[in-house]
């Protein structure tokens, strides 16, 4: 099985979904913990304006979900039959085989 530089792309799009999964979910439990801490109200709390000590993480959150809706939008539109070779997400090299869901297929 011959993977085409659009399949390639595919990969590289959910190594980094699910790289951008794990950062979002961790800074999501690191917000959590501090508005329990804090024991503030969740509007209150995830409001940048008024949050300036964890303004930053907020936003960087929001960011970081914005992300993986993209990525996900990708994956979609591969799914749909659609390219994906010119999204900007970098691809790896492969060697001589890509592990594909436990078959290893052939590259170019």
């Amino acid at each position: 099985m011959n993977a085409s530089p659009n399949d390639l792309a595919l990969i590289a799009v959910m190594r980094r979904y699910f790289l951008v999964k794990d950062e979002t979910n961790a800074l999501k439990q690191r917000l959590e913990a501090a508005r329990k801490d804090a024991d503030e109200e969740i509007d209150r709390f995830y409001d940048p304006r008024l949050n300036a000590p964890h303004a930053d993480d907020i936003l960087a959150w929001h960011r970081l979900r914005k992300e993986q809706e993209e990525l996900m939008s990708l994956a979609a539109q591969w799914g749909r039959g659609g390219s994906i070779e010119a999204c900007h997400i970098a691809v790896e090299a492969p060697t001589a085989t890509v592990q594909m869901l436990g078959i290893h297929a052939l590259t170019d």
